[in-house]
């Protein structure tokens, strides 16, 4: 914060200006939606779920919620035979897309004939590595190297794929990355936090809530999922046992939220708001970023986030990244 010279009157400051401040002083957690990856390399979230729909054979009206045809799946397909299977189909799938995409853009015949051999041996952000995924090729205005660039010792993420780490080492950062261990089959996976690692500006944590592709298991894709990492997530807080490690629950409660990628009925935003959120003991001024709806629901937004210190920002990732670096260059 500036300093207040002698007879200086205070200066009110707009809720945008706090975020600002708090991103120079490591004070805002960004919490990054798996819709925000889809988005930039996966040719949208839109048509990424109606495409899912067509390879599972989805028969219901509604074609635009994952959990649910995922849920479907696991039950319905007689190929898949434990809740794992139906998450490295859907690994599998998004690897097919983006081999498709890939070819479709041009990428040398010598590297996806290469990559093809090797298809079953890599796990997906690996293979979207191989094919230089993702693109960064909106350069300075890209929102995942915004936000990279910004101070910030913990990103936390919904996202399946490393994404965010690959942000992070383009603009020069050794990024670490750990996994929420909802479950008990997780628990042998080893952790960056059981070491000396403090996570900083320069060596961030990047903490995937919903698990990562490396780890099929660990990925909270199903309706079942998002309830059993509900439950998780809400009992034993602060414990030895507490599946969220207390850096991060510590980080949640002193620093504010940037919610990018969210929307209020999806199941990513329900969870993670009645799990994590809302129970903080500490609401700080947030934020949660908006595509201008009616106006009728513009109202309830603003109504139902601002009952837990959220403000709402009307328009796009990549324009509030903008402003944000704007305004911390200054």
């Amino acid at each position: 914060m500036p300093r207040i010279r002698t007879g200086q009157k205070k200066v009110a400051r707009t809720w945008q200006q706090t975020i600002v401040e708090r991103i120079k002083a490591g004070k805002v957690v960004p919490l990054i939606s798996n819709v925000v990856s889809n988005n930039l390399v996966l040719d949208g979230h839109k048509s990424l779920v109606e495409a899912y729909a067509a390879y599972v054979n989805y028969p219901l009206a509604n074609k635009e919620c994952l959990p649910q045809m995922a849920q479907f799946t696991s039950v319905t397909d007689e190929s898949v035979t434990d809740p794992r299977a139906v998450k490295e189909d859907y690994i599998n799938f998004i690897k097919n897309r983006l081999f498709d995409i890939a070819e479709r853009e041009g990428v040398s015949e010598d590297v996806l004939a290469e990559l093809e051999e090797e298809f079953d041996d890599l796990i997906f952000s690996e293979f979207a590595n191989r094919l230089s995924y993702p693109r960064f090729d909106q350069g300075q205005v890209d929102p995942l190297l915004i936000l990279a660039e910004f101070p910030l010792p913990i990103y936390l993420t919904t996202s399946y794929h490393n994404f965010i780490e690959a942000a992070l080492r383009r603009v020069g950062k050794n990024p670490r990355t750990e996994i929420c261990r909802w479950h008990k089959g997780l628990e042998s996976i080893p952790s960056v936090l059981d070491g000396d690692y403090q996570p900083g500006k320069e060596e961030p944590l990047v903490y995937h809530l919903h698990g990562i592709d490396a780890h099929p298991a660990s990925l909270v894709l199903t309706e079942d999922d998002y309830m059993e990492f509900l439950v998780a997530i809400s009992q034993n807080v602060g414990r030895g046992d507490d599946p969220i490690p207390r850096r991060v629950r510590q980080a949640m409660a002193d620093s504010s939220l940037a919610l990018l990628g969210y929307g209020l009925r999806s199941w990513d935003f329900r969870v993670l708001f009645w799990g994590l959120i809302k129970p903080r003991p500490l609401q700080q001024t947030s934020v949660s970023i908006q595509l201008v709806p009616s106006e009728v629901e513009k109202n309830y937004l603003q109504k139902y986030l601002g009952e837990f210190e959220f403000k709402v920002y009307w328009g796009n990732i990549h324009q509030y990244t903008q402003e944000l670096r704007q305004g911390v260059e200054g």
